[in-house]
């Protein structure tokens, strides 16, 4: 069994600044905090809060306020909005071939690549017993990297990715305890407001 170690720098504020003419965000100063991103509890998971920003200035920025950059971590380094943009279509085609159902198969007919990541051999704490002595842990480089890894694991795991049939957003269902797969709706708001048009129209 194997687990997950991610921890990202966030930065207290960032801006979006011009470096001939091309647009890159970057931080403001050096505050910052290490965050266990992975850890949170979200209404949809990370990788589908990204493929889901319209590639503007202002949603790019408030992703990063929220999250962090998706590939540095120095204060001094910046992020040009267009490789934004290219990240953002290429996680929602890649949500697009995999919530196929039946799953479509890849390509080359062997497996999908989805990212490249660190693989760590951690010693377990003593006591254990023998033959347990170490852990497997799965370490992402970057944010990007870490939202793939949670996108494979998801739909390893049984996770569909589903439009609402109330308001279309896309949800995630399936891939834990809290959403079951035959579900149709993103939230409860979502589903109670369904039923209450479908009602009126009676």
């Amino acid at each position: 069994m194997s687990d997950i170690s991610f921890s990202w720098t966030r930065f207290h504020s960032y801006k979006i600044a011009k470096v001939g003419s091309r647009k890159l965000i970057r931080p403001v100063g050096r505050k910052s905090d290490q965050v266990e991103l992975l850890k949170i509890e979200t209404e949809k998971p990370l990788f589908l809060k990204f493929a889901e920003l319209d590639g503007s200035d202002e949603a790019i920025l408030q992703f990063a306020r929220t999250w962090g950059l998706l590939q540095t971590e120095k204060p001094t380094a910046g992020e040009f909005l267009v490789d934004w943009q290219k990240l953002i279509q290429q996680m929602h085609q890649r949500i697009g071939f995999l919530k196929d159902e039946p799953p479509r198969k890849p390509d080359n007919g062997d497996a999908w690549k989805i990212t490249s990541l660190d693989v760590l051999l951690v010693p377990r704490a003593v006591g254990v017993v023998e033959g347990d002595r170490y852990s497997i842990v799965l370490q992402p480089r970057n944010l990007l990297e870490a939202m793939n890894l949670q996108l494979a694991k998801s739909f390893a795991s049984g996770g569909f990715i589903r439009a609402c049939k109330q308001c279309s957003n896309l949800f995630e269902a399936g891939a834990g305890e809290s959403r079951r797969s035959i579900a149709i709706f993103c939230s409860e708001k979502c589903k109670n407001r369904f039923h209450y048009l479908e009602r009126s129209k009676r």
